[in-house]
């Protein structure tokens, strides 16, 4: 029975990463990602933003330290050198290791060399040096702690580098430095590489000129599957003194299995429900008109940042009632091959994803994206 508090509570968080035990029907992917770890393999996951990538791979984690592992998770997100790469890693073991293995760490972190930055040390604010051969060995050093940590206690690792492609922008071989280190750890570590760029996630792991050519098997996050977010919904309504009524199955059309979209429209229905009642058709619009209002400027923002072209074809995918090339002609029209460079680079930016079932082979990632440019882009 829970609190009165806690039933004042909306249960439905869609601004960070849910905890484990709120993740929806990832079990599968979860169960896959430590298996192949605990084979020795890598594995690399792939998916739009805001599709629960990162709640998963915490939920990973946190199975992976419960059966021995030692887990660490680093985020490379915007990193701009390899100073960067090297202080993401030493923060995260810093952060996230407990116990022996804290103390353990504690002693080897006095030894590793600094960063390299221009002044001569880790000054804040400094120009970093990112061309100079010395910025290599204090990241490989840090790379090279799984392999410390096994020699020392015997103790695997899961590593897991989040928003991998990031690491281009520090250097364009930064992913040769890193894997120069992490191919001898053998039976020490396992890791997983995820990524939002999908282009750029591409690139890094099936471009044969690429060091991680062939190094990590792909895991694609599909959207959620309906009965189970309808579950979900429904129990946490109903455990906070609610009922989702007639609401759900414009929900569940709406969101359409998209996990941080399906929590921000369940958000604000429940906060338009009020304790004891059920939603109605009613409390459904103004909660699709709340998430509307909130979506607008991140929206605008979005479709000013696309080529002329590449709206054509986003727009023509939002509507998806004809081909690929048929779809962008209303649009202002492309010929084949620009229609085909722009689904191209939509795709890279993660905007649309591949849908063998729809017409024009593609579908709108973001499912409220696809709602206000199918309505006219410029309307809310």
């Amino acid at each position: 029975m829970l609190s009165h508090s806690e039933q004042a509570r909306n249960p439905f968080r869609y601004t960070e990463p849910v905890p484990a035990d709120e993740l929806i029907d990832r079990d599968g992917e979860a169960a896959l990602l430590l298996a192949r770890a605990g084979e020795g393999n890598n594995s690399r996951l792939m998916a739009p933003r805001r599709y629960g990538k990162t709640s998963l791979l915490r939920r990973v984690l946190h199975d992976a330290s419960r059966e021995g592992w030692a887990a660490v998770y680093v985020d490379f997100f915007g990193v701009l050198t390899l100073a960067d790469v090297a202080e993401r890693i030493e923060r995260a073991y810093a952060e996230q290791l407990s116990g022996r293995l804290a103390s353990w760490f504690s002693g080897v972190r006095r030894m590793l060399r600094p960063t390299v930055r221009a002044g001569g040390g880790p000054v804040p604010g400094a120009l970093e040096v990112t061309l100079d051969p010395q910025a290599e060995p204090p990241l490989l050093e840090r790379l090279a702690l799984p392999r410390r940590l096994h020699e020392r206690h015997g103790q695997r690792a899961l590593v897991v580098f989040d928003e991998f492609q990031d690491v281009l922008a520090a250097q364009d071989r930064a992913d040769a430095i890193i894997r120069s280190e992490i191919q001898h750890h053998g039976d020490a570590a396992s890791y997983v590489f995820s990524g939002s760029h999908l282009g750029m996630m591409r690139e890094l792991f099936d471009d044969r000129r690429r060091a991680f050519y062939g190094q990590a098997a792909a895991v694609e996050l599909p959207p959620l599957p309906p009965d189970a977010v309808a579950d979900h919904i429904a129990e946490r309504f109903e455990r906070t003194g609610r009922s989702v009524g007639a609401a759900l199955d414009p929900l569940l059309a709406a969101s359409g299995g998209h996990p941080q979209r399906t929590m921000l429209y369940a958000h604000a229905l429940w906060e338009r429900t009020p304790p004891g009642a059920a939603a109605t058709e009613e409390t459904w619009a103004a909660a699709e008109d709340a998430v509307a209002r909130e979506t607008r400027d991140e929206l605008r923002a979005l479709w000013s940042s696309l080529s002329p072209g590449q709206r054509r074809v986003l727009a023509g995918v939002a509507e998806n009632d004809r081909g690929l090339y048929a779809a962008a002609r209303p649009h202002g029209g492309s010929r084949g091959g620009a229609v085909r460079a722009a689904a191209r680079a939509l795709e890279d930016r993660g905007e649309i994803v591949r849908d063998e079932g729809a017409p024009t082979g593609y579908r709108v990632a973001d499912p409220v994206l696809a709602r206000w440019v199918a309505a006219g882009r410029l309307q809310v």
